[in-house]
């Protein structure tokens, strides 16, 4: 209930209105009686409200990231996912981990970035600008952050890019020489004649080799929405041959490329990286060195040098975009079988005997 004021300013403000819930008082003074009982009333009711809504949620950067990696872990790839989460591990080396969304100022983005310009390069700095910009424009979809994106104010930085490695078909040819094993050969010609990449050579079941159809199927999930999406590529009459031939030997496993890890005990795992095994061939070969990547860019190219259409060459490619695969210099029809006619063959090879190469080191299971 409203009561006097007996303050210094009790002429101009007689009465006073206080309110009191869960034992925290609040006053205010008025010019009358009416006034007063008026606005505890309303005060009482908002304060209960309040009371009963509990704290005010707040969020921080911790949260938020380990949200956006649940998120990014069950939509995009595994070398994906492991970039983003490298990105945050570097970010909170320098931005508390635990300080509210609300708080983060765009100079402290500018000073981080800026950082890792300085110590590794304008190029990983700008690939962490992109992966956090766009954490930051999911959370605000999904996780009530400001609109106001602050990785956004950044400026990229300079770059500094070194072209790709992309072999000549004659320094191809050299590799495949050296390669010792036919499994190797194999591989190298596979992604020669489909400009497969390495995640999608590994991942190779036999299932998806139909030799009645004489067609592979690739399978890779490089697309927004990350899902798996599956491509029949037509076979070359080189590549059929030698995929026939080495069913023979791990036909009757699951995988089509295997790695023997232990030859005794007749061990097969599928491989993951082979990180320095194109490396190796390169340097036996005499040749620059190359990746599995280069192979796909001199897959690429040699589409582009027979004047095959860059709508078809995005088809063999597997790009959701023709400006993706423009990007690659060089770009297939219904079944695109005649297009592979401008591939070269083995008999284009130095090595006449190619197909008379060593098979797979080890047990041959026959199948």
């Amino acid at each position: 209930m409203p009561y006097r004021n007996f303050n210094k300013n009790k002429d101009k403000f007689p009465w006073l209105g206080q309110v009191v819930v869960n034992g925290k008082q609040k006053r205010k003074q008025f010019s009358s009686k009416q006034a007063a009982l008026k606005w505890e009333v309303e005060e009482k009711e908002r304060l209960l409200s309040r009371e009963s809504q509990g704290p005010i949620p707040t969020v921080c950067l911790y949260d938020w990231a380990t949200s956006y990696l649940d998120y990014a872990k069950a939509r995009h790839a595994e070398k994906t996912y492991e970039e983003k989460r490298f990105v945050f591990r570097e970010f909170f080396k320098s931005i508390p981990a635990r300080l509210d969304v609300k708080l983060l100022a765009p100079n402290d983005v500018r000073l981080f970035l800026e950082t890792q310009a300085e110590q590794r390069s304008g190029n990983a700095a700008n690939k962490q600008r992109k992966n956090l910009k766009a954490a930051w424009r999911w959370g605000v979809r999904f996780f009530g952050l400001p609109r106001d994106n602050p990785f956004d104010l950044v400026q990229r930085f300079a770059e500094v890019r070194s072209q790709r490695a992309v072999p000549t078909l004659e320094d191809f040819w050299r590799v495949y020489e050296v390669a010792e094993s036919y499994q190797d050969k194999l591989m190298l010609l596979f992604c020669l004649h489909t400009g497969a990449r390495r995640d999608e050579v590994f991942r190779l079941l036999w299932k998806d080799v139909n030799f009645s159809s004489r067609k592979v199927c690739l399978r890779t999930r490089k697309n927004e929405l990350g899902e798996w999406k599956a491509f029949w590529l037509p076979l070359t009459t080189d590549l059929e041959r030698m995929l026939c031939e080495h069913k023979r030997t791990t036909g009757l496993l699951r995988y089509v490329f295997l790695n023997q890890c232990d030859i005794d005990q007749q061990k097969w795992v599928p491989f993951l990286y082979r990180q320095h095994w194109l490396k190796r061939l390169c340097f036996r070969a005499g040749v620059q060195q190359f990746g599995f990547h280069g192979i796909r860019h001199l897959f690429a190219s040699i589409l582009a040098g027979k004047n095959v259409p860059l709508v078809e060459i995005q088809k063999m490619l597997r790009h959701g975009s023709v400006t993706t695969t423009a990007r690659y210099i060089h770009s297939l029809d219904s079944d695109n079988r005649e297009v592979l006619d401008v591939l070269p063959g083995l008999s284009d090879s130095t090595n006449k005997n190619a197909l008379k190469a060593h098979h797979f080191q080890g047990v041959r299971i026959s199948g």
